[in-house]
């Protein structure tokens, strides 16, 4: 077995493994625990205690694989290099229209929105606040992003196989949490497990385009789950629908872009884009025949 396996099977067993023992073992004794440690809360510490647990493991793998070098440069690609800088508006851009897809769609098929009450300030404010209270799942980026999705890309050795599979295990990772979640009624675990694993192959492109930056799934990620948060449309299996359905065209969109201008980007691996500059590795795309012979973001 290679190291990164091991590094990777280490990492699945302890934040999938202790995640899921904690919340069942609460779910089944919670009559005896909720007097003792109080109701199971988003800001409970044993819930905060799972959601930032893949990024200290990813934290924590990346000093072992890098040492001091490897961590504090795991730690830097939370700051966007001046070069691509560029992004954070490129980001914006779609999701601008992100929105207004999602809102449009459901007025032309007919799906119930909320009534806007908000002011422009109040709309701000709450997704400021959207931005805390996703802190828990944007809280695994040095993890899910960070760890699992460069290992991946240097196992399958392109970006669209690392992405869906890394959107899988993060969906396998929340299934307790989602169980005892108060949207369960309103949204399918299936649709939401897909939503990450197309969000993730979109924000694959830009993560290899930015040589690792993270910066920019943090941006994705909150600006994906603001919009029912400020009254544009309710979460729920329809808008679940149109979300897979945007995140598969903008994926194949930059695919396209990025084939036609010929920037075949270098896959970010692990640990060699937290260690040096891995220029020798190009993308091999399974959708791209032609680059096929060469050799993680409601």
């Amino acid at each position: 077995m290679k190291t990164d396996s091991k590094y990777l099977f280490a990492y699945l067993a302890t934040v999938i493994g202790v995640s899921w023992a904690i919340l069942i073992s609460w779910v089944a004794f919670s009559k005896v625990l909720t007097p003792i440690l109080g109701p199971l809360e988003l800001t409970h510490p044993l819930i905060i205690f799972i959601l930032y647990l893949p990024s200290f493991i990813g934290l924590m793998i990346s000093y072992i694989a890098g040492g001091r070098t490897g961590l504090k440069n795991m730690a830097l690609k939370i700051i966007p290099r001046k070069e691509d800088l560029f992004w954070f508006p490129v980001i914006i851009g779609i999701f601008i229209v992100f929105e207004l897809v999602l809102h449009y769609g459901c007025r032309i098929f007919g799906i119930p929105l909320p009534e806007i009450t908000m002011t422009i300030p109040h709309i701000i404010l709450k997704s400021l606040w959207n931005f805390i209270e996703e802190a828990g799942l944007i809280g695994g980026v040095f993890g899910w992003i960070g760890f699992v999705l460069p290992t991946l890309q240097g196992k399958f050795k392109n970006n669209i196989s690392a992405a869906l599979l890394t959107g899988l295990l993060f969906g396998l990772w929340v299934l307790p949490g989602y169980g005892v979640s108060s949207v369960q009624s309103l949204v399918s675990y299936g649709l939401y497990v897909m939503q990450l694993m197309s969000f993730l192959v979109f924000i694959s492109y830009i993560f290899n385009a930015t040589k690792g930056g993270l910066s920019f799934y943090l941006l994705a990620f909150w600006l994906a789950a603001t919009g029912s948060h400020v009254q544009l449309y309710y979460f729920n299996i329809p808008v679940q629908l149109i979300e897979i359905s945007f995140f598969c065209l903008v994926a194949t969109l930059m695919h396209f872009i990025f084939k036609s201008l010929k920037h075949n980007y270098p896959l970010a691996t692990f640990p060699d884009y937290i260690l040096k500059d891995n220029k020798a590795v190009k993308i091999n795309d399974p959708l791209d025949r032609n680059i096929a012979s060469s050799p993680y973001a409601s």
